[in-house]
Formats: structure tokens, sequence, C-alpha cells
């Protein structure tokens, strides 16, 4: 039997980070266990020196997000190494790279940057604050900027911020080794389209942006040496006929072997797989199933490439979905575990 260690990251409502055990053999999660009280750590994210790093937002009226640090042991036992606040209000996402952390502030547009050392301190470095005039033309979702993504570059030179307020991908420089940030330019997004996450793919070039507002996904291409995001092609995550009002795309990521790329769509409640043309990065819809759950927060694929996981929020569980390795189609759900308010799952 092949068991595989999942963490779970939780939302308002939740009580915390847990811990959990894959069959990888027959999709069965274990039930999981409360391995930290952290609240509200919607985001989870291993560092390149072992570390286990997650969003906080500890309660109250103008208090900072925080960024938590912690050392894993072998038994998936959490201690506390630092903790640095982000300087901005709902730190939802953020990236590690070579010992520098970004991290999006959703309510404050903002990023904020830190050095991380080796041992595991957090020392705050940058805090950017975008333009508090700049906004999209929602007057209930876009009055001013809504900083949702905080992703790397294949390169590591610069930091993507996925803006949802002012519809645009913002490319800032990363200073190295300080880990001071700059602006440097953006992609402009088509108006109310809200850019929430994206995926890199290996390759270096090919950058998928799932719009929540818009219900869209673009694929875009990077390039380095200019510094720059070009728009190649869109296309909707939902189907026919559906309108876009108040259903939320959430999230998008690659299956195992790249051939395919799958998002998430909330309200709607379904999940869609696309085939990736393997010269172009072209998507096409190849398949679409029903989420039995409501508001996937996130999905994630299993280091197997077998097994497709939802974290529902507002049913309080996470659901197991076979992937058929040829077609790379889902297959109904086949178990689950009942957690509150699931946000963010991370396998390792």
């Amino acid at each position: 039997m092949s068991q595989e260690r999942v963490f779970i990251g939780t939302s308002s409502g939740g009580r915390g980070i847990y811990k959990a055990s894959f069959d990888s053999e027959r999709g069965l999660l274990t039930e999981p266990e409360l391995v930290s009280d952290a609240p509200k750590p919607s985001w989870l994210r291993f560092a390149g020196n072992g570390s286990l790093l997650t969003t906080s937002q500890p309660s109250g009226d103008g208090v900072p997000g925080e960024i938590i640090a912690f050392a894993v042991d072998a038994d998936g036992k959490l201690t506390q190494q630092s903790r640095a606040a982000t300087g901005g209000q709902n730190a939802v996402a953020f990236d590690e790279r070579d010992g520098i952390v970004v991290a999006a502030n959703y309510l404050s547009g903002s990023a904020a940057s830190f050095q991380f050392s080796l041992g595991g301190l957090l020392t705050p470095e940058t805090l950017a604050t975008f333009d508090a005039e700049e906004h999209g033309p929602d007057p209930k979702r876009q009055d001013h900027s809504y900083a949702h993504d905080a992703t790397f570059s294949p390169c590591g030179n610069y930091v993507f911020i996925n803006d949802l307020g002012c519809d645009r991908i913002r490319i800032l420089k990363v200073d190295r080794p300080s880990g001071k940030l700059s602006e440097y330019g953006a992609w402009l997004a088509t108006p109310c389209e809200g850019p929430r996450h994206v995926a890199i793919h290996p390759n270096g070039v090919w950058v998928y942006n799932i719009n929540e507002m818009g219900c869209t996904i673009d694929q875009l291409a990077w390039d380095a040496a200019a510094g720059t995001l070009t728009t190649l092609s869109t296309v909707r995550t939902l189907p026919p006929g559906v309108s876009k009002v108040d259903v939320r795309a959430s999230e998008v990521i690659f299956g195992k072997d790249l051939r395919f790329l799958y998002a998430s769509n909330r309200v709607h409640e379904d999940f869609v797989v696309y085939a990736i043309h393997p010269e172009t990065g072209g998507l096409l819809e190849v398949q679409r199933l029903a989420n039995p759950g409501k508001e996937s927060r996130h999905i994630a694929i299993d280091p197997t490439g077998r097994w497709f996981l939802s974290a529902n929020q507002f049913t309080d569980e996470v659901l197991v979905f076979p992937i058929d390795e040829a077609t790379g189609f889902l297959q109904p759900t086949v178990s689950g575990a009942a957690v509150k308010s699931p946000s963010c799952i991370l396998f390792g």
C-alpha cells in the first residue's frame, strides 16, 4: 500500500491546518488530524528548505495578515519556526523561490516580500502598495486593487501578481538577493474578467491564467528577456448558454504528464478538462464533470497522477475523483474526508 502525506489548509470557519494520509492505490484519505491552530491558514506551500509555509489572518479589523513558517518532522508534526506580518489585510496566496517569499494581500491591494533563511526565519523586506485610484469597471467587485495571487516567473527574477480588482497581472521585478520588489510592467486582461490564479508550464513559456469573474482561461506567452506576457488564446470555463453572472471560476492545474489542464467552477459547480496541444499549448475542452459538493476552492492531483482532489469549502469536505490515465477524464468521486471549510490541498 502506497501512503502519501497531505496537508489541508482551511478558511473562515475552519480550525487550522490538518494532516492526513492518502492511499494512492485505492484513493482513500484517512481522517484529517489537526496539526496547527493557525487562524485561517488558507494557502499552503513547501519552501525549498523543506519548511511548510502558510498564510494566516488573525481576527480583528485592520490587523495585518501573516506568513508562518513551520518545520515538518517525519510524522508530519509542525513546529513553528517564525512568523511575520505581511503589512496588508487578507494575505490569500504567496510563492517562494531561493529564499525569497512574496505574498499577495487581497483586501489591501498590495504585495509583500520577505527573505527566508535556511533556518526558517522570515525577515520582511518590501511592501508594494498598488495605486488606490486604479480599479476595474465592476463597482461591486473592482472598487480597488485586489491582489489574488503571487507566482514567481520561471526564471525567478520577476513575480506575477494577479490583480482581480484592476483586471491585470502585475509584473514586479525581484532584486536578488535582497528580495526588494519594484513594479516593472503589466499584462492587461479584458475588462471585468478578474484574473485570479496562474499555472506555469515547465517549458517556461506557456502561462495559463484563470479569470474568476469572466470564467475564462487565457493562454499567455512569457518572454523572459523582455519581461512581458502576451495573450495567445482564450477559452471559457462554462458550457455554452450558461451565464457567468455570479459564477466564480476558481483554480487551474496541470495533469502529471502535462497533456491535460484541469479547472474548477464555483456556483455552477463543475470541473473542466482541457487537452493541451503539444506544439501550440492551445486548450481544447474534452470533458466536463459535475462537482457533487459546493465551492471548490482548490483542486490538486496526487503525486501518482491518478487522483484528483477537490477542497469543497461550503460542504466541508475534500472529495477524491479517479483520473483515467489514457484520456485524462475524471471519474465520479470514490471517497472523501470531512474537513471544516477546506481551502488548500498540499501533498508532500
